[in-house]
């Protein structure tokens, strides 16, 4: 990296880890970790991107999946790693979904959760 100080703006469209403090039980995440293309911040927290969630989307357990953006608070957040150098985690165009989003270990297929 060229720049003599690291921030938040070096990260916004890359996909980073994000680990966190407690699961995101309200959107079924049932992990503390996993990576997430950032599309922003505030002063709340994280904006990022989501391909592929399952969403309940009725009383009866029928499952959607959606592509979504969430905010994750930043008293949730433990700690981010970027990885500026690394392949096919920069840049828009470029964003293979199946390394981004939390992965749920209980379905034997590995798709997201």
């Amino acid at each position: 990296m060229s720049a003599k100080y690291y921030t938040m703006e070096f990260i916004i469209n890359d996909i980073v880890y994000v680990s966190l403090r407690e699961k995101i039980e309200s959107l079924l995440i049932d992990d503390k970790g996993g990576h997430f293309k950032i599309k922003g911040h505030d002063h709340i927290g994280l904006w990022v991107e989501h391909p592929g969630l399952e969403y309940d989307i009725d009383s009866k357990g029928n499952k959607e999946k959606v592509d979504c953006v969430f905010l994750i608070p930043w008293s949730n957040i433990e700690t981010i790693m970027h990885f500026p150098d690394k392949e096919g985690f920069d840049f828009e165009g470029i964003l293979d979904k199946n390394k981004i989003g939390f992965k749920n270990p209980a379905l034997k297929s590995g798709k997201n959760a």
